[in-house]
Protein backbone atom coordinates (compact mmCIF):
# COMPACT_ATOMS: atom_id res chain seq x y z
CA UNK A 1 0.00 0.00 0.00
CA UNK A 2 0.83 3.68 -0.69
CA UNK A 3 0.28 6.81 1.57
CA UNK A 4 -2.38 7.74 -1.70
CA UNK A 5 -4.18 4.42 -1.11
CA UNK A 6 -7.67 4.62 -0.47
CA UNK A 7 -10.44 3.11 2.21
CA UNK A 8 -11.53 1.21 -0.52
CA UNK A 9 -7.96 0.02 -1.62
CA UNK A 10 -6.93 -0.91 1.62
CA UNK A 11 -10.03 -3.33 2.63
CA UNK A 12 -9.54 -4.83 -0.65
CA UNK A 13 -5.97 -5.89 0.33
CA UNK A 14 -6.73 -6.75 4.03
CA UNK A 15 -9.00 -9.10 2.46
CA UNK A 16 -7.05 -10.61 0.05
CA UNK A 17 -4.35 -11.21 3.43
CA UNK A 18 -6.95 -12.60 5.45
CA UNK A 19 -8.01 -15.53 3.12
CA UNK A 20 -4.43 -16.55 3.16
CA UNK A 21 -3.40 -15.98 6.95
CA UNK A 22 -6.39 -16.71 8.26
CA UNK A 23 -5.91 -19.42 10.81
CA UNK A 24 -9.15 -21.46 9.86
CA UNK A 25 -7.22 -22.25 7.10
CA UNK A 26 -4.27 -23.94 8.50
CA UNK A 27 -5.89 -26.62 11.78
CA UNK A 28 -3.79 -29.15 10.08
CA UNK A 29 -0.82 -27.73 10.06
CA UNK A 30 1.81 -27.74 12.82
CA UNK A 31 1.69 -26.04 15.91
CA UNK A 32 4.27 -23.96 15.09
CA UNK A 33 2.94 -22.88 11.71
CA UNK A 34 -0.32 -22.13 13.32
CA UNK A 35 1.44 -20.19 15.85
CA UNK A 36 3.14 -18.09 13.23
CA UNK A 37 -0.57 -17.44 11.48
CA UNK A 38 -1.67 -16.40 14.26
CA UNK A 39 0.87 -14.03 15.31
CA UNK A 40 0.90 -12.95 11.29
CA UNK A 41 -2.98 -12.46 11.74
CA UNK A 42 -2.56 -10.51 14.36
CA UNK A 43 -0.37 -8.11 12.71
CA UNK A 44 -2.74 -7.75 10.19
CA UNK A 45 -5.69 -6.81 12.57
CA UNK A 46 -3.37 -4.19 14.04
CA UNK A 47 -2.09 -2.81 10.65
CA UNK A 48 -5.61 -2.39 9.14
CA UNK A 49 -6.99 -0.75 12.11
CA UNK A 50 -3.81 1.88 11.91
CA UNK A 51 -4.42 2.18 8.36
CA UNK A 52 -8.49 2.66 8.94
CA UNK A 53 -8.24 5.17 11.46
CA UNK A 54 -5.76 7.27 10.36
CA UNK A 55 -8.14 7.75 6.54
CA UNK A 56 -11.12 8.86 9.63
CA UNK A 57 -8.65 11.52 11.08
CA UNK A 58 -7.83 12.55 7.83
CA UNK A 59 -11.36 12.82 6.45
CA UNK A 60 -12.04 14.36 9.90
CA UNK A 61 -9.87 16.82 9.55
CA UNK A 62 -10.63 17.77 5.82
CA UNK A 63 -14.36 18.29 6.73
CA UNK A 64 -13.34 20.69 9.70
CA UNK A 65 -11.66 22.57 7.21
CA UNK A 66 -14.68 22.99 4.86
CA UNK A 67 -16.65 23.87 7.35
CA UNK A 68 -14.23 26.36 8.78
CA UNK A 69 -14.24 27.73 5.24
CA UNK A 70 -18.23 27.87 5.05
CA UNK A 71 -18.33 29.52 8.39
CA UNK A 72 -15.97 32.20 6.92
CA UNK A 73 -18.16 32.83 3.83
CA UNK A 74 -20.93 32.97 5.63
CA UNK A 75 -19.96 35.33 8.34
CA UNK A 76 -18.40 37.50 5.07
CA UNK A 77 -21.69 37.43 3.64
CA UNK A 78 -23.49 38.83 6.39
CA UNK A 79 -21.53 41.21 7.54
CA UNK A 80 -22.28 42.48 3.58
CA UNK A 81 -25.72 42.32 4.62
CA UNK A 82 -25.54 43.99 7.97
CA UNK A 83 -23.53 47.03 6.60
CA UNK A 84 -26.55 47.05 3.48
CA UNK A 85 -29.15 47.21 6.49
CA UNK A 86 -27.45 49.69 8.79
CA UNK A 87 -26.97 51.61 5.35
CA UNK A 88 -31.09 51.69 4.73
CA UNK A 89 -31.63 51.92 8.40
CA UNK A 90 -30.34 55.13 8.24
CA UNK A 91 -31.86 56.25 4.97
CA UNK A 92 -35.64 55.56 6.63
CA UNK A 93 -34.85 57.04 9.80
CA UNK A 94 -35.97 60.69 8.59
CA UNK A 95 -39.37 59.06 7.01
CA UNK A 96 -40.12 56.87 10.22
CA UNK A 97 -39.65 58.92 13.08
CA UNK A 98 -43.46 60.33 12.89
CA UNK A 99 -44.69 56.55 13.33
CA UNK A 100 -42.03 55.93 16.13
CA UNK A 101 -44.44 56.81 18.98
CA UNK A 102 -47.62 54.97 17.65
CA UNK A 103 -45.74 51.91 17.26
CA UNK A 104 -44.26 52.42 21.22
CA UNK A 105 -47.98 52.67 21.87
CA UNK A 106 -48.59 49.33 20.24
CA UNK A 107 -45.27 47.49 21.48
CA UNK A 108 -46.61 48.78 24.89
CA UNK A 109 -50.24 47.71 25.22
CA UNK A 110 -48.49 44.38 23.99
CA UNK A 111 -46.77 43.89 26.27
CA UNK A 112 -49.52 44.20 28.80
CA UNK A 113 -51.81 41.60 27.22
CA UNK A 114 -48.81 39.34 27.11
CA UNK A 115 -47.79 40.02 30.89
CA UNK A 116 -51.92 39.44 31.62
CA UNK A 117 -51.87 36.22 29.76
CA UNK A 118 -49.24 34.94 31.43
CA UNK A 119 -50.28 35.39 34.45
CA UNK A 120 -53.55 33.94 34.00
CA UNK A 121 -51.52 30.78 32.46
CA UNK A 122 -49.24 30.84 35.94
CA UNK A 123 -52.48 31.01 37.95
CA UNK A 124 -53.84 27.90 36.08
CA UNK A 125 -50.81 25.65 36.58
CA UNK A 126 -50.75 26.95 39.86
CA UNK A 127 -54.19 25.21 40.46
CA UNK A 128 -53.15 22.21 39.08
CA UNK A 129 -52.41 18.95 40.68
CA UNK A 130 -49.01 18.66 41.44
CA UNK A 131 -49.47 14.53 41.56
CA UNK A 132 -49.99 14.50 38.20
CA UNK A 133 -47.70 17.72 36.82
CA UNK A 134 -45.07 14.76 38.13
CA UNK A 135 -46.65 12.23 36.55
CA UNK A 136 -46.81 14.10 33.25
CA UNK A 137 -42.84 15.05 33.80
CA UNK A 138 -41.93 11.19 33.90
CA UNK A 139 -44.17 10.29 30.69
CA UNK A 140 -42.27 13.22 28.77
CA UNK A 141 -38.78 12.04 30.16
CA UNK A 142 -40.31 8.65 29.42
CA UNK A 143 -41.38 9.04 26.36
CA UNK A 144 -38.20 10.98 25.04
CA UNK A 145 -35.85 8.12 26.12
CA UNK A 146 -37.95 5.66 24.13
CA UNK A 147 -37.87 7.73 21.77
CA UNK A 148 -33.89 7.32 21.55
CA UNK A 149 -33.80 4.01 22.26
CA UNK A 150 -36.90 1.59 21.72
CA UNK A 151 -37.49 -0.83 24.41
CA UNK A 152 -35.83 -4.16 23.74
CA UNK A 153 -36.26 -7.33 24.74
CA UNK A 154 -35.79 -11.20 24.36
CA UNK A 155 -37.02 -11.86 20.33
CA UNK A 156 -37.73 -15.28 19.95
CA UNK A 157 -40.72 -16.76 19.27
CA UNK A 158 -40.80 -18.82 22.16
CA UNK A 159 -40.20 -15.33 24.13
CA UNK A 160 -44.01 -13.89 22.51
CA UNK A 161 -46.43 -14.11 25.51
CA UNK A 162 -43.99 -14.98 28.18
CA UNK A 163 -43.35 -13.23 31.15
CA UNK A 164 -38.79 -12.75 31.52
CA UNK A 165 -38.91 -14.45 34.66
CA UNK A 166 -40.09 -17.48 33.03
CA UNK A 167 -37.04 -17.90 31.08
CA UNK A 168 -35.16 -20.70 31.57
CA UNK A 169 -32.86 -20.59 34.68
CA UNK A 170 -29.79 -21.43 32.84
CA UNK A 171 -30.48 -18.50 29.89
CA UNK A 172 -28.17 -16.17 32.49
CA UNK A 173 -25.05 -17.91 31.97
CA UNK A 174 -25.56 -17.98 28.14
CA UNK A 175 -26.02 -14.23 27.34
CA UNK A 176 -22.67 -12.89 25.60
CA UNK A 177 -22.37 -9.70 23.65
CA UNK A 178 -21.43 -10.48 20.03
CA UNK A 179 -19.79 -8.31 17.03
CA UNK A 180 -21.32 -8.67 13.51
CA UNK A 181 -19.60 -6.93 10.31
CA UNK A 182 -22.76 -6.75 7.80
CA UNK A 183 -21.81 -6.17 3.99
CA UNK A 184 -21.03 -2.56 4.46
CA UNK A 185 -17.87 -3.47 6.50
CA UNK A 186 -19.92 -1.65 9.30
CA UNK A 187 -19.43 -3.32 13.04
CA UNK A 188 -22.28 -4.12 15.20
CA UNK A 189 -23.01 -5.10 18.82
CA UNK A 190 -25.67 -7.20 20.40
CA UNK A 191 -26.33 -10.01 22.73
CA UNK A 192 -27.08 -13.71 21.90
CA UNK A 193 -28.77 -15.99 24.69
CA UNK A 194 -29.72 -19.47 24.14
CA UNK A 195 -32.88 -21.02 25.33
CA UNK A 196 -32.07 -24.71 25.95
CA UNK A 197 -29.45 -26.69 26.77
CA UNK A 198 -28.29 -27.91 23.64
CA UNK A 199 -28.02 -24.40 22.28
CA UNK A 200 -29.51 -24.62 19.18
CA UNK A 201 -32.62 -21.80 19.84
CA UNK A 202 -31.07 -18.38 20.68
CA UNK A 203 -32.86 -14.89 21.62
CA UNK A 204 -31.91 -11.59 20.43
CA UNK A 205 -32.66 -8.31 21.80
CA UNK A 206 -35.12 -6.51 19.61
CA UNK A 207 -37.77 -3.99 19.21
CA UNK A 208 -41.01 -3.66 16.71
CA UNK A 209 -39.49 -6.92 14.66
CA UNK A 210 -35.69 -5.54 14.20
CA UNK A 211 -32.60 -6.75 15.63
CA UNK A 212 -30.85 -4.13 17.41
CA UNK A 213 -27.31 -3.36 16.61
CA UNK A 214 -25.14 -1.05 19.04
CA UNK A 215 -22.09 1.19 17.51
CA UNK A 216 -19.54 0.19 19.70
CA UNK A 217 -19.10 -2.12 23.23
CA UNK A 218 -19.25 1.24 25.33
CA UNK A 219 -22.98 1.97 23.72
CA UNK A 220 -24.16 -1.55 24.25
CA UNK A 221 -22.77 -1.23 28.29
CA UNK A 222 -24.85 1.67 29.14
CA UNK A 223 -27.60 0.71 27.47
CA UNK A 224 -27.61 -2.76 29.77
CA UNK A 225 -27.06 -1.04 32.57
CA UNK A 226 -30.23 1.42 32.05
CA UNK A 227 -32.51 -1.59 33.49
CA UNK A 228 -35.73 0.59 33.23
CA UNK A 229 -35.30 1.04 29.29
CA UNK A 230 -35.92 -2.40 28.42
CA UNK A 231 -37.02 -5.51 29.34
CA UNK A 232 -33.78 -7.64 28.84
CA UNK A 233 -33.26 -7.27 32.27
CA UNK A 234 -36.11 -9.60 33.82
CA UNK A 235 -34.25 -13.08 33.52
CA UNK A 236 -33.42 -14.54 36.34
CA UNK A 237 -29.39 -13.83 37.74
CA UNK A 238 -29.39 -10.77 35.14
CA UNK A 239 -26.87 -9.11 37.91
CA UNK A 240 -24.38 -11.73 37.28
CA UNK A 241 -24.85 -10.85 33.76
CA UNK A 242 -24.11 -7.54 34.09
CA UNK A 243 -21.18 -8.15 35.95
CA UNK A 244 -19.93 -10.05 33.24
CA UNK A 245 -20.52 -7.91 30.47
CA UNK A 246 -20.05 -4.44 31.89
CA UNK A 247 -17.14 -5.23 33.21
CA UNK A 248 -14.72 -5.38 30.70
CA UNK A 249 -13.34 -3.09 27.94
CA UNK A 250 -12.74 -5.70 24.87
CA UNK A 251 -14.35 -6.37 22.16
CA UNK A 252 -16.14 -10.18 21.64
CA UNK A 253 -13.73 -13.20 21.14
CA UNK A 254 -13.38 -14.57 17.92
CA UNK A 255 -15.79 -17.54 18.65
CA UNK A 256 -18.56 -14.39 19.16
CA UNK A 257 -17.42 -12.01 16.33
CA UNK A 258 -18.87 -12.99 12.68
CA UNK A 259 -17.85 -11.36 9.12
CA UNK A 260 -20.82 -11.01 6.40
CA UNK A 261 -18.62 -9.43 4.73
CA UNK A 262 -15.88 -11.45 4.68
CA UNK A 263 -18.54 -14.24 3.82
CA UNK A 264 -19.20 -11.68 0.38
CA UNK A 265 -15.27 -11.92 -0.54
CA UNK A 266 -15.25 -15.52 -0.21
CA UNK A 267 -17.80 -16.05 -2.92
CA UNK A 268 -15.85 -14.21 -5.36
CA UNK A 269 -13.66 -17.64 -5.57
CA UNK A 270 -14.13 -20.76 -6.12
CA UNK A 271 -15.92 -23.03 -3.56
CA UNK A 272 -12.51 -24.94 -2.92
CA UNK A 273 -11.05 -21.61 -1.58
CA UNK A 274 -13.99 -21.13 0.86
CA UNK A 275 -13.25 -21.60 4.45
CA UNK A 276 -15.29 -24.12 6.33
CA UNK A 277 -15.39 -22.98 9.38
CA UNK A 278 -16.29 -19.46 8.75
CA UNK A 279 -19.11 -20.94 6.13
CA UNK A 280 -20.39 -23.15 9.32
CA UNK A 281 -20.15 -20.72 12.04
CA UNK A 282 -21.84 -17.96 9.98
CA UNK A 283 -24.68 -19.91 8.93
CA UNK A 284 -25.55 -20.93 12.24
CA UNK A 285 -26.01 -17.21 13.18
CA UNK A 286 -27.94 -16.39 10.46
CA UNK A 287 -30.31 -19.71 10.95
CA UNK A 288 -30.79 -18.10 14.40
CA UNK A 289 -31.52 -14.76 13.77
CA UNK A 290 -34.08 -16.33 11.16
CA UNK A 291 -35.46 -18.64 13.50
CA UNK A 292 -35.78 -15.50 16.38
CA UNK A 293 -37.22 -12.63 14.15
CA UNK A 294 -39.53 -15.43 11.70
CA UNK A 295 -37.35 -14.26 8.59
CA UNK A 296 -39.48 -16.59 6.84
CA UNK A 297 -37.70 -16.00 3.35
CA UNK A 298 -34.32 -16.77 5.18
CA UNK A 299 -35.58 -19.88 6.54
CA UNK A 300 -36.47 -21.46 3.49
CA UNK A 301 -33.00 -20.89 1.74
CA UNK A 302 -31.62 -22.95 5.02
CA UNK A 303 -34.60 -25.74 5.03
CA UNK A 304 -33.69 -29.46 5.26
CA UNK A 305 -32.18 -30.38 1.61
CA UNK A 306 -31.53 -26.63 -0.17
CA UNK A 307 -28.55 -26.01 -1.70
CA UNK A 308 -27.20 -24.11 1.04
CA UNK A 309 -28.40 -27.28 3.91
CA UNK A 310 -26.05 -29.34 1.83
CA UNK A 311 -23.33 -26.95 1.26
CA UNK A 312 -23.28 -27.06 4.99
CA UNK A 313 -23.59 -31.02 5.29
CA UNK A 314 -20.39 -30.70 3.17
CA UNK A 315 -18.17 -28.13 4.87
CA UNK A 316 -19.42 -30.42 8.05
CA UNK A 317 -17.88 -33.11 6.94
CA UNK A 318 -14.72 -31.99 4.74
CA UNK A 319 -11.95 -32.60 7.44
CA UNK A 320 -13.40 -35.81 8.16
CA UNK A 321 -10.79 -38.93 7.37
CA UNK A 322 -12.71 -40.71 4.84
CA UNK A 323 -16.15 -38.38 4.30
CA UNK A 324 -13.84 -35.73 3.92
CA UNK A 325 -12.41 -37.30 0.33
CA UNK A 326 -15.85 -36.97 -1.19
CA UNK A 327 -16.95 -34.00 0.55
CA UNK A 328 -13.84 -31.88 -1.06
CA UNK A 329 -14.79 -33.99 -4.44
CA UNK A 330 -18.39 -32.73 -4.47
CA UNK A 331 -16.71 -29.86 -3.70
CA UNK A 332 -14.38 -28.75 -6.32
CA UNK A 333 -17.31 -29.79 -8.94
CA UNK A 334 -19.85 -27.94 -7.38
CA UNK A 335 -20.69 -24.88 -9.51
CA UNK A 336 -20.69 -21.85 -6.77
CA UNK A 337 -23.04 -19.31 -8.44
CA UNK A 338 -26.11 -20.70 -7.47
CA UNK A 339 -24.57 -20.76 -4.09
CA UNK A 340 -23.12 -17.50 -3.87
CA UNK A 341 -26.84 -16.02 -4.91
CA UNK A 342 -28.35 -17.88 -2.33
CA UNK A 343 -26.10 -16.23 0.25
CA UNK A 344 -26.41 -13.06 -1.17
CA UNK A 345 -30.05 -13.39 -0.20
CA UNK A 346 -30.01 -14.74 3.26
CA UNK A 347 -27.25 -11.88 4.33
CA UNK A 348 -29.63 -9.22 2.88
CA UNK A 349 -32.89 -10.78 4.67
CA UNK A 350 -30.90 -10.58 7.74
CA UNK A 351 -29.70 -7.59 7.30
CA UNK A 352 -32.98 -5.94 6.43
CA UNK A 353 -33.94 -6.30 9.95
CA UNK A 354 -31.08 -4.37 11.31
CA UNK A 355 -31.42 -1.58 13.44
CA UNK A 356 -28.54 0.69 14.15
CA UNK A 357 -28.14 2.58 18.07
CA UNK A 358 -25.33 4.84 18.92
Amino acid sequence: MTRESSVAEIRERYLLLVQIWHPDRHQSSAASVRAEVTQQMQRINAAYKQLRDTHEREARARQDRERQARERQTRERQDRERQARERQDRERQDRERHDRDREDREREDREREDREREARKREARERKDPERQRRERQARERETREREHPRAQWTHPSCTGTSPQEAPSSMASTVHPIAIALRSGDRGYTLRAYLDDQRTEAAFPGAQGHLLLFRSVASLRKYLARTEAHELAGIPDWESVLDRIGGTETEPDDENCYEFDLILHSLRFAPTQWIPSLFITNRDLVRELAVAFSIDDVLNLLTVGSPLDHLDDLFRAVDRPIAGWGARRQLASLQGGQASTLWRKAIRGVEERVRWLR
